[in-house]
Order: C-alpha cells, then structure tokens, then sequence
C-alpha cells in the first residue's frame, strides 16, 4: 500500500525525472537497508511470533512494506498499472494454454459513470462450485499477481483432491477519482453476482471472497442483501429466491474500520511488522468514506455508512444474515497486523450473535494477508500453517 501524504492521487501516465529519482533512492538505500533490518530483527524482537517466518517471506513483506512508505501512490500505480495488465502476464505465464478469459459487466451506473468493470476467470469458466473473488488494494489498487498466484495455487490444489472449482475474479473501479467512489464498487459486485446467476451459477454453488479492501466489498454485498440500498436508481436491488442462500463467504483480513482507525485499539499503530502503512490507511480510508457525502441523495448520509463502514454498522445489522443470505462466514486475521483491532470487535459484534456457523480465524505471527503474502515471493505457501485451514473451509462448503 503505497504512501501519499501531501501527495496528489491523480494517476500519472509516465514518470518524471523526481519520480524516477524515488525509485532510485528506493533501490539503492531505502530497500537494502530494509533487507538489513529484517535479517537482524530475530535477534532484537525474540518473542514476537511473526519473526518464525522464512527469511525469504520476510524480506518480502519488507520489500513491499518500504516501497509502500516511500513511494507516492500514483507512482505505484503507474507501476502496477490496470488489473486487466495484471492478469495478462499473469496468464501468459500461468496458464498459456488458457490463455485470458475476460467478461465485461454492463456499464450502466449512474448513466455510466465508472471504469468498465471485468471479470477474469482463473482456469477454465465453469458454472459449479463457483468463487467470485474481489481483490484488496485500498480501493486504489486492481487485482495483482500474487493474489491470482494464490488462487491458482489453490484451484491446483483443490483438483488434486478430486473437486474442481471455477474462480472469477472482480475488477473494479478503484483510484481516488469520483468514478471509484462508493456505491461503484457495491453496484460492480451486484452485477458480477447477477452475472453469474444469469449463465446458470446456482446461488447455493457460489462462494464469494475478499481480502482487505475486497473483504470490505463482501460486506458490502451482504449488507445490500439484508439491507437493500438507500440509492437504487445507484445500485438495484439483490435478492434471493426464498430458502435459498450463497454457500459462504470469506473475508480475509477485511478492512472494516476506514474513518477514523484507530479508535478500535493499539493495533494500527503497533504492528509495524505489518506489509500496511498507518498513514495510508488513514487517508485512504477517509478520502472514501468523505467521498460519501458528494452523493446527491435525499436521505440522511448516515444510512449509507453501515455500507462503506461495517464496524459502524448497528449491531443487529446482520440480524437476516443466516436466515436469508450465506450460509456459512469466515473471517481471518493476522495477530501482528494492523487491522487486528478492528476485525476482532466487527466479528465479536456484527457477525458471530447473529451466524450460528461464522468463524473467525486468528493466526498467530500472521500479518495482514498473510496467506497471499507468501504468493509476492513464492509459487506455493512458505509454511503457513492458516492457508490448508482456510483453503479446507472452502472445499468443505462445495462438499455441502
């Protein structure tokens, strides 16, 4: 997650000669010396569990971590580049013999307001045991290499046990323009939901996924279904046939808490092991959360913050969620990272009194992603003992 304090979001089309001097100094001081610091750290910091991991892992996390500090966010940006950039090389690479499978969801939002959103299958499109994955970023970055590494990795594993499973992967408007402005993404995961639906995916054969910001969108979808939208003529309604519910859904280290942080703990500012910035989730955080109040609508703006802001959400907000929605919920979080706070009292709170099968997942030394942090540096797990856990809840939801 890059750092942009002072620094203006616009996305830039090529760099000049200050950013490229930023990328120097990233590379020949501020990354070596990271690398320096994380080789030592074991013998500073002898208790903390997250130093247990693989040196290879941790130099990753570093890596990643130092250029999140010290790069400004359009200069990463520019370096990542689109989701669909993504997903190109990662296929050429991954699965050549595929090839890409991309579908492009109808752009009528607010007379047509956003990016175009795409749906990139991983493997072969299928219509049965289905998982719609939205990937995290902040909502500043798309859908990345190593998250498609992950599940490909688990697709992979998933066969080798006898069940084949369909992936299709969300990529939606994010960046700090007002086309990436909530409800967008809210109405994107609609109609990848109602997508699927119309190519003859059973609601009772879909799992849908996030992590960290995409976490945040699962939430955003359940809440629509429980609790359709104030703004319809933004985001339609979703329903389910009576008796008839998602198979589950997952939320990997969700974001849940975007104004104002650190109101739920220690944790945003401690854990700086963490691959997360405090200062750039505070201000991506709030840039989205205050982008709400640019929405012409005739109600009060605090009916769309249990939307955007689950952990704000009244505790009863999830009352219908077993009853009408998903059948089962898990929900995971890395006890070093920053987030930990905040996902521990949403779960406590607005998800376990009203689910009798939710599940909240603490990994101890886990930071923030930390099953698909192992993907940044490697093609498989780095000894990480949470990824059979949570990839065995999924095969058992399909086994259902």
């Amino acid at each position: 997650m890059a750092h942009h304090n002072e620094v203006n979001h616009s996305k830039i089309n090529s760099l000049t000669w200050t950013n490229y001097l930023n990328v120097v100094l990233l590379l020949t001081f501020r990354l070596p010396f990271a690398i320096l610091q994380t080789v030592f750290s074991p013998f500073i910091h002898t208790a903390n569990g997250y130093n247990d991991k693989p040196l290879k892992r941790r130099i990753g996390d570093a890596l990643m971590r130092t250029a999140s500090i010290y790069l400004p966010t359009p200069i990463m940006q520019h370096i990542v580049g689109s989701g669909l950039d993504q997903y190109r090389r990662w296929a050429a690479k991954y699965q050549p013999e595929l090839g890409t499978t991309v579908e492009e969801l109808p752009m009528d939002f607010d007379g047509g307001r956003g990016e175009q959103a795409h749906l990139f299958w991983i493997g072969p499109k299928r219509t049965e045991k289905v998982i719609l994955y939205f990937p995290g970023g902040i909502y500043m970055f798309p859908v990345t290499e190593m998250m498609l590494k992950f599940w490909r990795y688990a697709q992979s594993e998933w066969s080798r046990q006898g069940l084949e499973v369909s992936i299709v992967v969300l990529s939606y408007s994010v960046g700090s323009d007002p086309d990436a402005a909530f409800p967008i993404q809210l109405f994107q995961a609609t109609q990848a939901l109602k997508h699927l639906f119309s190519i003859g995916c059973k609601p009772s054969d879909i799992q849908i996924v996030g992590d960290s910001a995409g976490g945040n969108l699962v939430t955003q979808l359940l809440s629509h279904m429980v609790h359709p939208c104030p703004l319809p003529s933004f985001v339609p309604p979703l329903h389910l046939p009576p008796g008839i519910r998602l198979r589950g859904a997952c939320m990997i280290s969700p974001w849940v808490g975007l104004s104002d942080p650190d109101q739920w703990g220690s944790t945003l500012r401690t854990k700086d092991y963490d691959v997360t910035v405090h200062q750039n989730l505070r201000e991506a955080g709030e840039h989205y959360i205050n982008a709400i109040s640019n929405i012409n609508i005739p109600h009060e703006l605090s009916q769309l913050i249990p939307y955007a802001e689950p952990v704000l959400a009244p505790d009863y907000w999830y009352l219908d969620l077993q009853n009408s929605v998903v059948d089962r919920v898990l929900v995971t979080a890395g006890k070093e990272e920053r987030l930990f706070d905040q996902i521990e009292v949403f779960f406590r709170c607005k998800i376990k009194p009203y689910h009798l099968d939710a599940i909240l997942l603490v990994q101890g030394g886990g930071i923030h992603d930390d099953i698909i942090m192992d993907f940044e540096i490697s093609e498989t797990p780095l000894r990480n003992e949470l990824t059979p856990v949570v990839l065995e809840w999924m095969a058992q939801g399909f086994r259902m």
